[in-house]
């Protein structure tokens, strides 16, 4: 079991390494700058409809359920 946890530790940490290497690159047409608020509108937006798409359906068929239970 121990093996297995450290096998998959050694590709993530040489990945991880790989990444930190790298230069940063210029900011292009392209690219979004995450210090606006464009950026925190659409992360805003992201979080709550992944949110809504979780939740919401218990929601709703939270109560049909209990409404179709009442007509048996």
């Amino acid at each position: 079991m121990l093996a297995g946890r450290f096998l998959l530790t050694l590709p993530a940490l040489a990945l991880a390494g790989t990444f930190a290497e790298r230069r940063r690159r210029g900011i292009t047409t392209g690219s979004l700058p995450t210090d606006t608020g464009l950026f925190a509108g659409l992360l805003i937006a992201t979080i709550l409809l992944v949110a809504g798409l979780n939740f919401l359906p218990l929601l709703c068929l939270g109560p049909v359920a209990e409404h179709m239970l009442l007509w048996f």
